[in-house]
């Protein structure tokens, strides 16, 4: 993800949000080649290595999590520049379909495969984020301390043939002006270096909202970690890439109307409504200043 950050709607042309696959780089970096699903990137500094991964912590916002009370969000810091702190949701928040367009049925069904896009512009999931979530989650001030980016959104699932193969417009699916989203495949690799550091488990409100969980997590969280979206296109038409309950990003991903059921009692996904298994991991970039 890279962007031009942006204060109540005007762009600040000056020290314009880049981000870079070398590190913490102010200047500007090109763009890595869309067809492979890569971005620009900015690597958080607190990072660790690839064996253990830690992030600092911080309170920002509130949504309901033990029940329907609103309580402070934790977040992890992800990357730091211009004065401003990428922040990604410490668990699993809601269970959100990525769009509510029917493109047929989950996975345990048999079915043609579907053969609708749904572009991240495009999905109820960032009109949901920007707008609902939005302004459930935060007040007036930190909705003001939020920035908004442009976000690069490069298409992963186009087949590459000798025509085309050079060409990478085809992989691209837009820019978005953005207060509000989720990860990209590549942002996933690149801020998290393992699938441990990847996991994440959900609130009980996530849960009360039917989101999938597996058996795969430690044995302190019986709960099991949850699986949530990324805004990457996954490998067919209807489907958007995601991270698994055991930390994976699962570039091929699910459909973009949430999965019926695998058949497991344990999973906790049986009884829940169409699109209603998939978790939701806001991430956003605040002013630093805001934070202390």
């Amino acid at each position: 993800m890279r962007g031009t950050v942006k204060k109540a709607g005007v762009a600040l042309a000056a020290g314009a949000l880049v981000v870079s696959l070398a590190g913490c780089a102010t200047q500007t970096a090109p763009v890595s080649d869309p067809a492979k699903g890569d971005n620009t990137l900015l690597a958080y500094t607190g990072a660790n290595s690839a064996d253990e991964q830690t992030f600092e912590k911080v309170s920002f916002g509130s949504y309901p999590q033990s029940g329907t009370t609103p309580e402070a969000i934790s977040w992890l810091k992800l990357a730091e520049q211009d004065g401003k702190t990428l922040l990604i949701s410490e668990y699993v928040l809601d269970a959100v379909p990525y769009s509510d367009l029917d493109v047929g049925y989950g996975w345990s069904t048999t079915s043609p495969r579907p053969t609708t896009d749904v572009n991240w512009a495009d999905s109820s999931m960032r009109a949901w984020l920007n707008d609902e979530f939005l302004k459930t989650a935060f007040t007036a001030d930190e909705q003001g301390a939020i920035a908004t980016v442009t976000n690069e959104n490069p298409k992963s699932n186009v087949p590459h043939t000798a025509a085309n193969g050079a060409d990478a417009s085809i992989h691209d699916a837009g820019t978005t002006d953005d207060a509000v989203f989720l990860l990209s495949v590549a942002e996933a690799k690149q801020y998290f270096s393992n699938d441990a550091a990847r996991l994440a488990h959900p609130t009980e409100y996530a849960l009360s909202q039917g989101v999938y969980t597996g058996t795969s997590s430690a044995a302190d969280q019986p709960e099991g970690a949850a699986v949530w979206w990324l805004r990457s296109n996954g490998y067919y038409g209807g489907y958007e890439s995601v991270v698994t309950d055991d930390g994976y990003v699962h570039g091929a991903g699910y459909r973009v109307n949430g999965e019926l059921h695998d058949g497991f009692e344990d999973h906790g996904a049986e009884a829940s409504a169409l699109g209603g298994n998939v978790g939701v991991r806001p991430c956003i970039w605040v002013e630093t200043s805001a934070l202390s």
